[in-house]
């Protein structure tokens, strides 16, 4: 009996999804789920103070292609009962292929301050986007994860969270990627 032959290009994709998906899972895995899910029936203001993680993401996604950059962002919420303070977004790139070029506090496509200095107040309850531009490295990112860290303070602590964000940028368009013609 002989042994089962995959075509290269077959081959080389199965390998490169087991590598993603062994990245991913490596990187939840290794941040866990901080975000804390309130009891049934409780009110927010009985939870407010038992959340874990202030900052989380509300699961709304952006991408925007400006030339060839590509710009990711994910809309976070302050799910504590106080201020904090958004100090910095950091890019959490499993595998190469991007290279982050700026970091802003606002949606994709908006013309925002960098997220830099003195920090982006964000209240209680309240949402903000955050977006990170990136010169992609590779003729088509289509399997690339993107994760975001940002760090924060909040009652004079400095802390961050992990977020989740983009798995991988399969859904993302970007020009330069194949079109299934199918």
């Amino acid at each position: 009996m002989g042994s089962l032959r995959l075509p290269p290009r077959i081959a080389t994709g199965l390998v490169l999804l087991l590598v993603v998906a062994a990245a991913t899972t490596g990187y939840l895995v290794g941040s866990g789920n901080r975000a804390a899910t309130p009891a049934p029936g409780a009110s927010p203001s009985s939870t407010a103070s038992a959340v874990a993680e202030p900052i989380t993401w509300t699961s709304k996604r952006c991408s925007v292609q400006v030339e060839d950059r590509l710009q990711l962002g994910i809309e976070i919420v302050n799910q504590s009962a106080t201020t904090v303070t958004l100090r910095q977004v950091l890019p959490v790139l499993p595998l190469r292929g991007l290279s982050a070029t700026a970091a802003t506090w606002g949606g994709c496509g908006q013309l925002s301050p960098p997220a830099t200095g003195d920090g982006h107040l964000l209240p209680a309850g309240a949402t903000t986007w955050l977006t990170v531009t990136f010169d992609v490295l590779v003729p088509c990112p289509a399997p690339l994860p993107v994760f975001f860290t940002v760090r924060y303070t909040q009652e004079n602590r400095s802390s961050s969270a992990d977020l989740p964000g983009f798995p991988d940028l399969g859904d993302v368009p970007y020009t330069k990627c194949p079109t299934d013609s199918s």
